[in-house]
């Protein structure tokens, strides 16, 4: 888990109590603060480092997402990972489900799940994130869209630094990725079932637009091409459907998201 200035502290805490809820228990819990933080933050991180076995890496600024994630990754004692924002809620069988499907598939190298969206609290579900489930169906559903909810993935150490763990990416780091196991063999898959609560407010559907927001897709799009993940046709499928999302008024892109991506 990687977590920022400006993440909620109340939201943390339910964070950490959702991994404490856990049926099947977390030997270590790597926190990767990313540059300094308030002191409410500061208050929860030193209450819950008396409860979960947690080890709090600082990083001295702000790096972003994908290097504190390959920092994270690098610090992990266990070969089997679980990924979480600091402020999403896991489901309590969340680990107990990913690790036996692990365990009984050993050919898979990640394994994600459907996600709960909710608004206020869980109990006010407003959509579902739902996805392919079998490597077979997420292989070409991958030349179109990410194949997996990030927060909910747990995936094996070793493959994630095989393929050079997260990247330079402002966002889609978790896309570019499952892009480059995939290209490797590697296989995925995802369980059907919202093992995890997500967050959901206008402000989400904000941050997954602009201009800046699509230049970073379209360079992602360029390394899908020169990696051979999706050919020159799909590339320009892709880079005309991700436009119209980012490039169109927020309310749109609001409305896109909730009738035909969730």
């Amino acid at each position: 888990m990687s977590f920022y200035k400006k993440d909620n502290p109340v939201f943390l805490e339910e964070a950490f109590q959702s991994v404490l809820n856990q049926t099947y228990k977390a030997s270590e819990v790597v926190l990767v603060q990313d540059g300094p933080i308030t002191d409410e933050l500061q208050q929860i991180v030193a209450k819950w480092k008396t409860i979960l076995p947690i080890r709090h890496l600082i990083n001295r600024k702000n790096l972003g997402l994908g290097k504190s994630l390959t920092k994270g990754i690098e610090q992990c004692s266990n070969e089997i990972v679980a990924r979480m924002d600091a402020d999403d809620i896991c489901h309590p069988q969340r680990f107990e489900k990913q690790m036996k499907f692990l365990m009984a598939h050993p050919d898979i190298s990640v394994v994600g799940s459907w996600i709960a969206e909710f608004e206020e609290s869980i109990s006010n579900i407003i959509s579902y994130r739902t996805l392919p489930v079998s490597h077979e169906e997420l292989l070409p559903f991958a030349k179109k869209r990410c194949p997996l909810n990030h927060p909910t993935v747990m995936y094996r150490k070793a493959h994630i630094i095989e393929v050079g763990n997260y990247n330079k990416f402002k966002n889609q780091q978790d896309y570019h990725l499952w892009a480059r196991l995939l290209v490797k063999g590697c296989k995925i898959s995802n369980i059907p079932e919202s093992l995890l609560y997500m967050r959901i407010s206008s402000d989400l559907f904000q941050r997954r637009g602009g201009w800046n927001y699509f230049m970073i897709e379209c360079e992602v799009q360029r390394d899908f091409l020169k990696m051979g993940f999706i050919n020159s046709h799909e590339f320009i499928r892709n880079i005309f459907l991700r436009g119209t999302v980012r490039l169109v008024p927020n309310w749109l892109r609001e409305k896109i998201y909730k009738k035909t991506l969730r």
